[in-house]
């Protein structure tokens, strides 16, 4: 199990490198697409390496394997540094790829190869976030080829599904959730509580915006007599708000319709962990990532747009290791610090920090954090006069 997850790690970082943020047209260049070739070869020559501990930890192959580590840390970098013209929403991720390679390698070179191997499976996390944000109609070769080089049926249903993801192969990775969704010898609760429903709700809605073939798959997973009566709630609720679901508004109206979507995806949650209104989040989300594609880079039409997918991350996330929440909330301050929108940014951040780092020995914010918070303060009580002629 520990060899198919260092396969799947290593594979969605491949993917992420060679395909670029948003596996789009930002890495048209043909100089670029080479040298993103040439380093999917060395980052399988990791990947090779991962698959067998005595080899990862070989002295024999140190050198090796830590020389395909440190071009996947200088092609993160390298991510981080040039993808700055790009979509800011995509900045959190870059920012916490290219941290988290610069760990890797430090681990490695310390010895600490579990640790190493640990951080490589917790970045297919950065690859699912990012991949599975908008339409993507384009293939990926390199991907397709991956994944063929490779034994599928040793992989558990999950870590299919995240290795195809990764690899923008998603055809095949609805396949494979509905696969998973038929299979009786994984019982149905445990599927729900797996994060299964919403992952695949992000990719069926927001990349390929197939309403018809999701409620389909709903209607047919309700069917099975394992539902749990609470999951037969959500589904029943889920397929409603699926039926006229219509995702192809027009360009420019992207965020009355998504305030639309949050109001009732919020009429529908009774309580804080309820799930019912999670098609009406997936689909603001889907259609405020598209309008990010397309909006203006200041006003106060932005700072909205990242407040609201600061309200709809936080309810559809499902990972621990990466949470986008905190990023566009802080986006929507900063972006304009004299919007309403700021104000409730910042409220909605604050608290969601203050819950995020509270537990049994009371409140210990991180003095990083502490001091993010009182910039975001200043920003807010700063008279507009005193804002600088740029600020964006």
């Amino acid at each position: 199990m520990k060899r198919l997850r260092r396969a799947l790690a290593l594979a969605a970082l491949l993917a992420s490198f060679a395909a670029g943020p948003s596996g789009a047209d930002e890495v048209e260049r043909p100089e670029t697409r080479a040298a993103m070739r040439e380093l999917f070869g060395a980052l399988t020559t990791a990947f090779a390496a991962s698959l067998s501990e005595k080899e990862f930890e070989s002295p024999e192959q140190r050198e090796r394997v830590l020389g395909a580590l440190r071009a996947l840390e200088r092609h993160a970098e390298r991510l981080e540094a040039h993808g700055r013209e790009l979509d800011p929403s995509y900045d959190f991720l870059r920012r916490s790829l290219a941290a988290d390679a610069r760990e890797i390698v430090l681990r490695y070179e310390q010895g600490s190869y579990e640790g190493a191997r640990f951080l490589l499976h917790q970045l297919t996390e950065n690859c699912f976030a990012c991949h599975s944000r908008v339409a993507s109609p384009r293939g990926f070769s390199l991907g397709r080829g991956f994944l063929e080089s490779i034994d599928l049926a040793r992989l558990t249903p999950e870590e299919r599904v995240k290795l195809e993801v990764a690899t923008r192969q998603f055809k095949a990775a609805l396949a494979s959730y509905e696969r998973l969704f038929r299979d009786r010898s994984n019982p149905a609760a445990e599927i729900s509580l797996s994060g299964a429903f919403e992952d695949y709700l992000k990719i069926v809605l927001r990349v390929t915006g197939d309403v018809g073939r999701a409620r389909t798959t709903l209607v047919r997973f309700r069917q099975r007599p394992d539902v749990p009566r609470y999951l037969d709630k959500y589904l029943e609720g889920w397929i409603r708000s699926l039926d006229g679901l219509k995702l192809d508004v027009p360009q420019g109206l992207e965020l009355v319709y998504a305030r639309e979507h949050i109001r009732q995806g919020q009429l529908a949650n009774f309580f804080p962990e309820d799930r019912q209104g999670l098609v009406n989040f997936v689909a603001a989300s889907t259609l405020l990532h598209r309008f990010l594609g397309h909006a203006p880079p200041t006003g106060e039409g932005l700072a909205e747009a990242y407040y609201l997918l600061g309200v709809t991350e936080s309810y559809i996330s499902r990972s621990a290791w990466i949470s986008e929440t905190e990023f566009f909330l802080e986006n929507a301050i900063r972006i304009d610090p004299d919007s309403p929108y700021a104000a409730r940014a910042y409220a909605f951040l604050e608290e969601y920090l203050v819950a995020g780092y509270t537990g049994s020995s009371g409140l210990h914010l991180p003095p990083e954090t502490e001091a993010r918070l009182k910039e975001l303060r200043a920003l807010l009580d700063r008279p507009a006069s005193e804002l600088p002629a740029d600020a964006p």
